[in-house]
C-alpha cells in the first residue's frame, strides 16, 4: 500500500423493513418495525463514524431516506440523493407483476440481463469506485447484490440476501476496492 493511499470505508446499508411490499406500492415508506431497524444503526455507527469525515448517499426512494434519518438526527450530517442507488428498474412492468419479474431476476445470469437492469448494475459499480472519502449509502437489496456480486465474479444476478438494515462494509486503498464483512443476511428469502 502506498502510504498516501489512506484506506476508505463504504457501507452498503439495506433499507428497513418496507411499509409495503414491491409490487403493492412503487414508494413506499418505512413500516413500523423497519422504523425501529432504523433507530438501531445509531448504535452501530455512532461511534464508527466520530471524528471521521464521511458523505451519505441515499437512493430517492422513501425507504431508503426514512432509514437514513435516525442518523442524520443523530451525527448531524447530509443526505445527498443519488438515483444511481435506487432499485434495479423494472421498465414497463406493471406493479401487480413485479414480484413475479424479480424472482426472475433472482437466477438471471448477469450476461443475460436486459440493456436497463445491465445500464443501471454499470453505473452503481463505476460509482462506487469513484468513491474517494468514507461514505455510508442507504440502499437496497438488488443494489448490494450488484456490488457484492461484482466483488465476488459470480455470474448470477442475486448470490446474497441482505436483511433490513444489514451493513455490508468495503474498504478501498487507491483503485483496490475489497469486501470486507457482508451484512446480516435474511433468514427468509422472497416468496
Amino acid at each position: 500500500m502506498n502510504p498516501n493511499e489512506e484506506e476508505i470505508n463504504i457501507y452498503l446499508i439495506r433499507h428497513g423493513e418496507a411499509g409495503k411490499s414491491w409490487d403493492e406500492d412503487p414508494d413506499p415508506g418505512l413500516s413500523d418495525r423497519g422504523k425501529s431497524q432504523s433507530k438501531l444503526l445509531v448504535t452501530k455507527f455512532k461511534e464508527e463514524l466520530a471524528n471521521k469525515s464521511f458523505n451519505v448517499l441515499s437512493s430517492p426512494l422513501l425507504r431508503a431516506q426514512q432509514t437514513a434519518e435516525p442518523l442524520q438526527r443523530e451525527l448531524g450530517f447530509n443526505i445527498e440523493i443519488n438515483n444511481i442507488f435506487a432499485e434495479i428498474p423494472s421498465p414497463g412492468i406493471p406493479l401487480a407483476e413485479r414480484k413475479e419479474w424479480l424472482k426472475k431476476i433472482f437466477v438471471t445470469k448477469l450476461a443475460d440481463l436486459e440493456a436497463p437492469q445491465m445500464a443501471w448494475r454499470d453505473k452503481i459499480i463505476e460509482s462506487i469506485n469513484d468513491l474517494n472519502k468514507h461514505t455510508l449509502i442507504f440502499s437496497h437489496f438488488m443494489v448490494i447484490n450488484c456490488v457484492v456480486g461484482w466483488l465476488k465474479q459470480e455470474e448470477i444476478v442475486v448470490n446474497f440476501y441482505p436483511d433490513n438494515c444489514s451493513v455490508t462494509k468495503l474498504s478501498k486503498t487507491g483503485n483496490e476496492l475489497k469486501l470486507n464483512k457482508l451484512g446480516d443476511e435474511l433468514t427468509t428469502v422472497v416468496q
